[in-house]
């Protein structure tokens, strides 16, 4: 049977050899899941409708959680076959994918060496003081060449003094990893909904290609019925693009019989603002609205402009009050520390002062 006579029976079977594709994938148990799902009225009465459900994928339980721990069980299964002692990893210096990595390679039992692009701040703090916290080595490259040179520099190093490490960066399932993770996730979603009696209308995810890979595969696979809505947080490449090539070259790794174009990627790049690692006006109203309406926080650099993106469409009229959205909540909860002053409005300084 093809797999797009598999997509027409998906529902019926629980999407079960879409499963057994996923099963044959090597990887190591870390995240905590499937992760809730559950639904915010609160929200949903403050925007005039429609229905929204939370996907709490920031909730994957180690090094306060995250969409990458679900990738890492991918990715460090490959690490892991090469019997490493040591995972070397080049990130941002605020980046969420660094902290979760290190948490990780703690459980099992590899030392992390993190080389971040960045200058290192006078007080550490959000992801960077987790890293700390978590016993990672830090180091730091003014931009992307000389990072990419001290990574194997650092590992040269390790290999002289009889170590054995792995760059993450090289990892041959570094985005197919993600892609997978997210084809998982959103199989997760739809029986999540099934069990609550709603199907999704839209998905809606923080992307830059890599999980909405996986969001689409699953979208043409299942049958669903639901359209994958990306936002972006960078203008740094073309994600439609991006999404396509990683979604095809995850198909290949599972053996589909399928392929995805470019114009198939809804991905809204209208909500970075200024630029990316920089909030935007509208990513703080959105953090401000999901915590003080459903108690839940996000970050004001990813999660916050996709819920802007969202909370833009609904209130452009995209959506009927019987339409039902899934916000697929990534993590990201320390870069609230590091742009703790956006928080402090008059009120909360005032009460603060009393």
């Amino acid at each position: 049977m093809n797999d797009a006579a598999n997509a027409a029976r998906g529902a019926a079977t629980s999407y079960g050899w879409i499963k057994e594709k996923i099963a044959k994938v090597p990887r190591v148990p870390i995240a905590l899941i499937p992760t809730p799902l559950h639904e915010a009225p609160n929200l949903s009465r403050a925007l005039g409708g429609p229905r929204i459900f939370i996907k709490r994928d920031d909730l994957t339980g180690v090094a306060l959680g995250g969409n990458k721990l679900r990738n890492l069980e991918f990715r460090l299964a490959r690490t892991m076959s090469e019997n490493p002692d040591t995972v070397i990893v080049g990130l941002d210096l605020q980046s969420n994918s660094a902290r979760q990595t290190v948490g990780a390679c703690n459980k099992l039992g590899l030392k992390t060496i993190l080389v971040l692009e960045g200058r290192p701040p006078a007080a550490p703090q959000g992801n960077l003081l987790i890293d700390y916290l978590l016993g990672a080595e830090v180091h730091f490259a003014p931009n992307a060449a000389e990072q990419r040179r001290m990574l194997d520099e650092i590992a040269a190093r390790c290999r002289a003094e009889g170590g054995r490490p792995h760059i993450l960066n090289d990892n041959p399932m570094f985005d197919v990893a993600s892609a997978i993770a997210y084809i998982e996730t959103t199989l997760e979603i739809l029986e999540q909904m099934e069990a609550a009696g709603a199907r999704p209308t839209d998905i809606y995810m923080s992307s830059s290609g890599k999980g909405q890979a996986g969001v689409v595969l699953a979208q043409r696979l299942t049958n669903a019925g639901f359209r994958m809505r990306g936002v972006t947080a960078t203008s740094e490449f073309h994600v439609p693009s991006r999404t396509a090539a990683i979604a095809n070259e995850t198909a290949r790794t599972l053996g589909l019989d399928i392929v995805i174009d470019e114009k198939e990627i809804d991905n809204d790049g209208g909500y970075v603002g200024e630029r990316y690692g920089v909030p935007s006006e509208a990513a703080v109203e959105a953090v401000r609205m999901f915590g003080r309406l459903e108690g839940v926080v996000l970050d004001p650099i990813y999660t916050g402009k996709a819920a802007a993106g969202m909370i833009g469409h609904i209130r452009a009229g995209r959506y009927a009050k019987d339409d039902v959205l899934v916000f697929v909540h990534t993590g990201g909860a320390p870069a609230v520390f590091t742009w703790s002053s956006l928080w402090l409005d008059a009120s909360a300084a005032g009460r603060g002062a009393a």
